[in-house]
């Protein structure tokens, strides 16, 4: 896998009579700075007429984005590390040589990879809010994808929708069940468990489905004829630089040696170990990383054995961005020395794939500038507000597809699953409960339609995944568009249908 920069990859130099064929793409990055200064605008406009909404100031606008990157600088900073552990990987040509050994074993099987690997992101998406997370992957599925015979609009619809369609369907989600259970509970509203994890299956495994025929539909199309994508030139020839031949030899005729194994399972076993380091297993009950710890009845935790915090200070399942990326820097010289790379050619390898992740780590801060916009002007409360009085009174056949409608819309604003789930329930839950409809449904709705708009939002995590995949954002909603309105109207159904029932 070749390094280059994911926005400057371009196809080869056209003949006089095709360029007028060839149209540049808008970037992703200008798409975000357009949104946001239109959002500026708009808050100067709306100042006028609601009350609540501050102006926002040319300063405001102009610094939001910086405010993103400070807000984000923990995945950034992580997205480098990762990116310099790739790039030792890489120079020792071991991710290479292992996907041409797994292609040649899945020979004729590539769909069920898809399938298994969108599985497991979608329980992950469910049980814990597995998303941000997920960037990496868009990488290393791109790659092994490609040599496959695919394209990487399949690695990144895998990727994005497995997780996605995990995280719409949340049924132990401490970031969005648990933390919307907790808000209705102050306020006097008790919310089954039992109940939600329920919906939350249906959704979740609905939803794959129904995400996993689109995409073994294209995937397949795809393989047999390659001029069926719907990358564009510029994109077709970022992702053969990326992931295809280069420098005259293909990834078939790297040779699998003992050293390249061995750096492939560590890399591989990084991955794990931060996947399990992100999981709250006490939360769950699992005291694995426990083990020989003390339990205090009184505050109902486990001091953890010092073991379990030794690198990053923090224990396994109480890790977040910082702790992986020590992990991921440790590994990265491990990984080096194991594999029999000098000090130079450690430093050097770091430094390029770092330097491949500096477009990605940016575009995290370009995300986040516009929910920051909206939360320094009061945009998004007043927002909330106006949502809420209009669902005053309606029926359910009314308030299920509306609610869900008004959480798809400040999913946009709010990018914050916790945030949105801690300012809006205090203010929708009461007014369903009035109306004699249940909370866990309303929990539901939150969760199905945060999730979906984690498909599409601009402000969303997986831009900077697309971008690793050599993906634009436009050419995204493109192929996305159909799978996501039918998630959708599936989401609006089964809801809408459990307020009628439950």
């Amino acid at each position: 896998m070749s390094s280059n920069n994911p926005d400057a990859g371009t196809s080869p130099v056209p003949s006089e009579g095709k360029q007028a064929e060839q149209k540049v793409m808008i970037s992703s990055y200008t798409i975000l700075i357009v949104i946001t200064l239109l959002v500026g605008v708009a808050t100067i406009a709306l100042a006028q007429v609601l009350p609540g909404v501050t102006a926002a100031s040319l300063s405001d606008i102009l610094t939001s984005p910086i405010s993103g990157f400070l807000d984000g600088i923990e995945v950034s900073l992580f997205l480098l590390l990762l990116g310099g552990c790739l790039g030792i990987v890489n120079r020792l040509g071991a991710l290479d040589a292992g996907i041409a050994a797994l292609v040649r074993a899945l020979h004729g099987h590539e769909t069920v990879l898809i399938a298994a690997i969108m599985a497991v992101f979608a329980v992950m998406g469910s049980t814990y809010g597995f998303c941000e997370e997920t960037i990496p992957f868009y990488a290393l599925l791109s790659a092994t994808l490609f040599a496959a015979g695919f394209d990487t609009m399949v690695a990144s619809a895998t990727v994005l929708l497995g997780a996605g369609v995990g995280c719409l369907g949340s049924t132990v989600n401490p970031f969005a069940v648990g933390v919307a259970i907790d808000s209705l509970s102050s306020i006097g509203i008790e919310a089954n468990q039992g109940i939600v994890i329920g919906l939350g299956l249906i959704l979740t495994v609905v939803s794959y489905l129904i995400a996993l025929f689109f995409i073994l539909r294209y995937a397949n199309r795809v393989r047999r004829d390659k001029g069926s994508t719907i990358l564009s030139l510029q994109e077709q020839a970022a992702a053969e630089e990326a992931y295809g031949t280069g420098g005259g030899q293909t990834v078939e005729t790297l040779e699998f040696t003992p050293k390249r194994k061995v750096a492939l399972a560590l890399f591989g076993l990084s991955f794990v170990v931060m996947i399990c380091g992100f999981i709250p297993w006490e939360d769950f009950g699992v005291g694995v990383f426990t083990v020989g710890g003390v339990y205090d009845a009184a505050s109902e935790t486990w001091t953890t054995l010092p073991w379990s915090g030794l690198l990053t200070g923090n224990p396994i399942g109480e890790w977040y961005f910082n702790d992986a990326s020590v992990w991921f820097f440790i590994m990265a010289i491990v990984i080096g020395v194991l594999g029999g790379l000098r000090e130079n050619e450690i430093v050097d390898g770091f430094l390029d794939g770092a330097g491949d992740m500096i477009g990605v780590a940016l575009m995290v801060g370009l995300s986040r500038a516009i929910s920051i916009l909206m939360g320094e002007t009061g945009l998004d409360v007043v927002i909330l507000d106006s949502a809420s009085a209009a669902l005053a009174g309606t029926s359910a056949l009314v308030f299920g597809p509306l609610c869900y409608l008004v959480y798809l819309g400040l999913s946009v604003v709010i990018t914050s699953t916790s945030a949105l789930a801690t300012i809006s329930m205090p203010i929708l839950g009461p007014l369903a409960a009035n109306l004699g409809f249940p909370p866990e449904v309303i929990i539901a709705i939150f969760c199905a339609a945060n999730g979906l708009a984690n498909l599409f939002s601009p402000t969303a995590v997986f831009l900077p995944g697309l971008l690793l995949a050599r993906v634009q954002y436009p050419t995204w909603l493109k192929w996305a568009l159909v799978p996501i309105l039918v998630i959708a109207v599936a989401s609006v159904v089964i809801t809408t249908g459990a307020l009628l029932v439950l």
